[in-house]
């Protein structure tokens, strides 16, 4: 190898910035006792609240990687035998089922392709006909494994105007494009290791006063997975279980480097850096994923191998000029390449590279490509 270090151009877990690196490596003390940890943990609600449009007494952060959060809030609001709807165009979509079924839900399934995003006026249909009896609605808004961004603001105020609660895994989008529960949203659930740039490790949730009016009905008698276990933790100065002091001391710190930059230069950046990479995936002649631009997320570009060429060795070309590129999940698996722009790798320097990473590893496999067209198309799009 002639690399002296890999970039991780994966749509998480992601590079993690030497600010966050230096706060993970802060000397512990005991989070179960210590008051100082307790207004860290609370400044990290406080700030979280600000960027998802609610109030802190409302924000849970817990040591469990997104998926525990995923399965809490489906635990936590489901009632044996009840119908949920579940809006779905991928495979974390799809998985929303599964979980409604393992808690003794009736999963009610509204199914688009892959490629494609959640229509409003479908779902309003969906839910005034074979949904109509649901009290939940779950949606996914970045589908990692599609590359594909639904329209959150428009599929909510749907959701709510059929008075239904909104369960909405915002996992790959939190940090890099707008996320408002005030939208009509009444559990978001994210993760530490995608745009915020951290390590797995910590579940992000934001519950309405209307969900935790249910999670008191439903009564779920689990304990790690009991998100009502943890609404008065900072009055009571105790949490149900140990907290990791390190990961908190990293989610404060990148969200202090959010707010220092300020949300919407980070939108703006994150949509600018997606522009590049789409434009240099087109400039290669692959085929993007998602059916239209418009419907790409601004944190992952997803799209498919060219006819002949594996997956996998391309991956591994790419790895070879030092940039760790992704594959993708289940029906696309094996046949689509993602490149992940998340919070600091949403940079020029950091996706110029992941793009040439690319540009050369396809021409390895026997594609071929001109390295400086892909690059020129990159920073086009980028805006220079």
């Amino acid at each position: 190898m002639l690399t002296t270090d890999t970039l991780i151009a994966t749509p998480g877990p992601t590079e993690i910035p030497h600010r966050v690196l230096l706060a993970l490596a802060r000397r512990p003390t005991n989070p179960d006792l210590d008051p100082d940890f307790f207004k860290r943990y609370d400044e990290v609600r406080v700030m979280l609240a600000r960027m998802l449009g609610t109030s802190k007494g409302n924000v849970v952060v817990w040591v469990g990687e997104a998926m525990s959060g995923l399965e809490a809030a489906v635990a936590n609001l489901t009632i044996n035998g009840n119908k949920v709807a579940v809006l779905s165009n991928g495979v974390f979509g799809d998985a929303f089922a599964d979980l409604v079924a393992s808690y003794g839900g009736v999963p009610i399934i509204h199914k688009v392709d892959y490629g494609k995003v959640l229509d409003p006026d479908k779902v309003k249909a969906f839910l005034r006909s074979e949904a109509r009896e649901a009290e939940l609605v779950t949606m996914v808004h970045c589908e990692t494994p599609s590359g594909t961004l639904n329209n959150l603001k428009d599929i909510a105020a749907v959701v709510k105007s059929e008075g239904k609660l909104l369960i909405v895994d915002v996992v790959s989008s939190m940090g890099g494009t707008e996320v408002n529960v005030s939208w009509g949203v009444d559990v978001v659930i994210g993760g530490s290791q995608k745009v915020l740039n951290l390590p797995s490790g910590l579940t992000i949730l934001v519950v309405s006063d209307e969900a935790w009016e249910r999670m008191e009905k439903v009564s779920y008698r689990g304990f790690y997975l009991n998100i009502r276990l943890w609404r008065d933790v900072v009055e009571r100065m105790e949490f149900p279980y140990t907290h990791s002091e390190p990961l908190i001391n990293g989610l404060l710190e990148s969200l202090r480097m959010i707010e220092e930059e300020g949300l919407s230069n980070v939108y703006a950046r994150h949509r600018a850096i997606s522009r590049g990479v789409v434009n240099a995936v087109e400039v290669m002649g692959l085929r993007l994923v998602p059916e239209s631009e418009e419907y790409s997320s601004p944190t992952v570009t997803a799209f498919y191998t060219p006819d002949g060429i594996s997956e996998a060795k391309v991956r591994e070309g790419a790895f070879k000029y030092g940039v760790l590129i992704a594959g993708s999940w289940g029906p696309l698996k094996g046949r689509v390449l993602r490149i992940g722009h998340m919070g600091y790798t949403a940079s020029l320097n950091m996706m110029t590279n992941a793009v040439v990473a690319l540009a050369k590893a396809l021409n390895d496999a026997g594609y071929r490509v001109k390295v400086s067209d892909a690059v020129e198309a990159f920073l086009n799009g980028v805006g220079l």
